[in-house]
């Protein structure tokens, strides 16, 4: 019996890229140009993971116009980062090449700003590869919210049943289940999804998935 998937939605950063590094310095820079040192020493990797950067701002300097100003200076130090070049995760791009072969669209679901998550994609050459792109400023709620995720299913008239999702973050796993996708991948352990140790391991699991 063959399942039918028509939708791969993937997340970006720490799923098909490591740019994790690359976010935390340029929210440092720019917290540093602003005078916030306090908060330059108490922000971590473990806390930018999978959230918007309003969200994060305003978590740091309070909503309002200190936040947008914080986000517009993370980015600009971001986008600079990203000329140095980023390679993507192995098998990133034979995961979406196998999505296309499949018959599927590939949808990119992240949290990140739309200049950066476009940015992203076209320094690790996979834009060409990518059908649709959901970024964090294109929502009013983010993941864990599944409202990213049914945007992307929206775009292409798929059911959830019919969409696979893989993501590295707790957020990823909650918004994929929140939507009701028919397989969840994880590249860490995470409860309600499948763990897959990799890219490569991730296309095996959805040719099985299918044949199954």
């Amino acid at each position: 019996m063959l399942i039918m998937l028509k939708l791969g939605v993937l997340d970006l950063d720490g799923t098909l890229t490591n740019t994790a590094i690359l976010h935390l310095r340029a929210w440092q820079y720019a917290l540093i140009d602003l005078g916030l040192l306090d908060e330059v020493r108490s922000i971590s990797i473990e806390y930018l993971l999978g959230r918007r950067a309003i969200d994060i701002a305003t978590a740091l300097v309070g909503d309002g116009p200190q936040a947008w100003r914080l986000v517009r200076l993370k980015t600009m130090y971001y986008l600079e980062l990203l000329r140095n070049g980023l390679e993507p995760f192995p098998c990133a791009m034979e995961l979406l090449d196998s999505t296309h072969e499949f018959g599927m669209r590939a949808a990119v679901v992240t949290s990140s700003s739309r200049s950066s998550a476009l940015a992203v994609l076209k320094a690790t050459r996979l834009l060409e590869k990518v059908d649709y792109v959901v970024a964090g400023d294109d929502v009013e709620k983010g993941k864990p919210d599944p409202l990213p995720i049914q945007l992307a299913l929206d775009r292409f008239n798929v059911e959830p049943k019919q969409a696979y999702g893989i993501g590295d973050t707790i957020y990823d796993v909650e918004a994929y289940r929140a939507a009701g996708l028919g397989l969840v991948m994880s590249l860490n352990p995470i409860n309600g999804a499948m763990h897959v140790k990799d890219l490569c391991e991730a296309i095996n699991v959805i040719h099985a998935y299918i044949e199954s």
